[in-house]
């Protein structure tokens, strides 16, 4: 068995480089705004244009049975009939009916510890999902994960070179710093995806907006005039459904058109109190980074329009939603009532509104997005890193890397064999409409084959719409929007990881002072609100908040450098 290479003081940079994908069913061009990002040039230094030019790796062949070992995150239905149905289809191939999958799940619950736990004991798996907010970065960091760059954009390969372009490598490349500082670029990880990003809204009962004679939803006093009709006529009901609510208002999407980010790299406390950093209209100075209660010196240095403290205003413009949340919200063992809107991403809002239609037979369900550039669907209105959360990884201590690899280009080689585990038996689970439409068939659900694809096959290569979808024009518009090249930009902080090796301690202490405010409860009226952010500031500052606040500006400069120098 292979050891780890574990590196000590290794930062690593997820840097999603310019990506523009073409998207086959929306008609884009692959290398549509795909100009290259320069990055720190040097001894062991890689500039954009050469991420995804590594050697391609010269595969052995197959001449043996062998079991290939996969986990998924979530449930997984009746797969032994689709690998069946894969070995049948690959029985007289020299190479694909030697490699036999074997495939199980872990409950998304239980995910994060049985992943921690096949790590540290290097269990026998060979290909397995690792979500980014399980610390991708950080398991890439110590070694844990495979490098596979030499199978992508590889005529050996030409599965994974069809369905995974230049542009769609490049966002998935990794830049390592070592420790004489030089740098190394490499692919750790596979990304799942359909879209960029999943656009984020609310589910709402249409049935209920037509009863009441409500406007139809199309901005926030809409929305919140509906909430409160649903509210003080339905009195079994509550106007929201508070999970993930804390998108609703906050400049998270739109502050980022003024230079105002906030993204997971930043959030260096959690999402209950984000950090926002301000950048020079270039992108290439980072101005300040700011919690709600700084000073107004601190909110001064940020970019024009954000000089004032932004990030408390909102935390009291979202108490106004209070009244139509469950009053009983952060108790122990409370079961929310049903409500008016519920928090949906786009990509779950069929699951998500077929469930709650089932338990609420007639009811009807539409879907609103949050944001408004992305509810006019602008060009360019999501700046982010161009790639998603979800990732397949391959641990570094697996003999059967090739054979993993085989699988997957046979996989993501065709629609014929994306769709059998994306979808299950065609006529069985599921039939054709057109050329790019599915419907599920009526097997009974002892027999219906289910399969989390955002854990395992996503590629926007191989994306299909559903009936539901299909039959709604509105919603499919916001799916063509979400799935479009032109709707996104590249963040500029795109790649970054903060390394809190620095100020482990201070982080960790202000930390659970964030997690003992759960502000993303909407426990407090607004004034309540503001004393608690003050008196959290104020023991955050005493924890070492400035001492933080400096570590993050200095590493972030630096990433900036680097990924910018010419």
């Amino acid at each position: 068995m292979k050891k780890r290479n574990l590196t000590k003081k290794v930062t690593a940079l997820l840097l999603a480089a310019t990506m523009a994908l073409g998207l086959a069913a929306c008609g884009s061009s692959a290398t549509e705004g795909g100009d290259t990002v320069a990055v720190q040039e040097g001894e062991g230094v890689a500039t954009a244009e050469t991420i995804g030019e590594a050697q391609p790796v010269e595969a052995s062949p197959i001449t043996e049975d062998v079991t290939i070992n996969i986990r998924i995150m979530n449930e997984v239905k009746n797969v032994d009939k689709v690998v069946a149905k894969y070995e049948e289809m690959v029985k007289d191939d020299p190479i694909m009916s030697k490699i036999h999958p074997n495939i199980e799940f872990v409950i998304g619950a239980d995910y994060k510890d049985k992943l921690n736990m096949a790590l540290s004991a290097q269990e026998d798996i060979d290909l397995m999902f690792c979500g980014s907010w399980f610390g991708l970065s950080k398991f890439i960091q110590e070694g844990n994960f495979a490098e596979i760059s030499g199978y992508f954009n590889n005529d050996q390969f030409p599965g994974l070179k069809k369905a995974f372009s230049p542009e769609f490598v490049s966002a998935m490349t990794a830049y390592v710093r070592q420790e004489d500082g030089s740098y190394k670029t490499g692919i750790y990880g596979i990304n799942m995806a359909t879209a960029f990003e999943d656009s984020r809204g609310f589910m709402y009962r249409e049935d209920l907006r037509v009863k009441y004679g409500c406007d139809p939803i199309t901005d926030r006093d809409s929305l919140m005039a509906f909430v409160k009709t649903v509210a003080e006529n339905e009195p079994d009901m509550i106007g929201v459904n508070l999970w993930n609510f804390f998108y609703m208002d906050s400049p998270v999407y739109s502050g980022k058109h003024d230079n105002v980010f906030s993204q997971d790299s930043t959030e260096v406390f959690g999402d209950q109190t984000r950090v926002y950093v301000g950048l020079s209209d270039d992108g290439k100075t980072v101005l300040n980074a700011v919690v709600a209660g700084d000073s107004e010196e601190e909110f001064a240095k940020m970019p024009e329009g954000y000089q004032y403290d932004f990030i408390t205003e909102y935390a009291v413009t979202r108490t106004e939603w209070n009244p139509y949340l469950d009053p009983h919200r952060g108790e122990e063992n409370t079961v929310v009532p049903p409500a008016a809107i519920s928090y949906s991403a786009l990509s779950e809002f069929e699951s998500r509104s077929k469930e709650a239609m089932e338990n609420v037979p007639g009811s009807e369900w539409k879907f609103y997005v949050i944001e408004e550039a992305q509810r006019n669907k602008e060009e360019g209105a999501v700046i982010c890193d161009m790639a998603t959360n979800n990732w397949l990884v391959l641990p570094e201590w697996s003999e059967k890397t090739d054979a993993v690899m085989y699988f997957l280009d046979w996989m993501f080689g065709s629609q014929e064999a994306h769709d059998l585990f994306q979808y299950g038996i065609e006529g069985e689970d599921w039939v054709a409409i057109g050329e790019d439409g599915m419907k599920a068939t009526d097997i009974s659900e002892d027999e219906k084959y289910v399969m989390p694809g955002y854990s395992f096959c996503w590629n926007p290569t191989y994306k299909r719409y559903s009936e539901l979808v299909l039959n709604d024009p509105e919603l499919k518009a916001d799916f063509d929007y979400s799935y479009a090249t032109s709707t996104y930009q590249l963040s500029p902080l795109a790649g970054f990881a903060f390394d809190a090796s620095a100020v482990e301690t201070e982080v960790a202490n202000i930390s659970a002072l964030s997690n003992e405010l759960q502000m993303n409860i909407s426990r407090y009226d607004a004034d309540e609100a503001v004393a608690k952010l003050q008196t959290w500031h104020k023991d955050a500052e005493e924890a070492g908040l400035e001492k933080v606040r400096q570590e993050l500006i200095m590493q972030l400069q630096q990433f900036l450098d680097a990924k910018n120098a010419q």
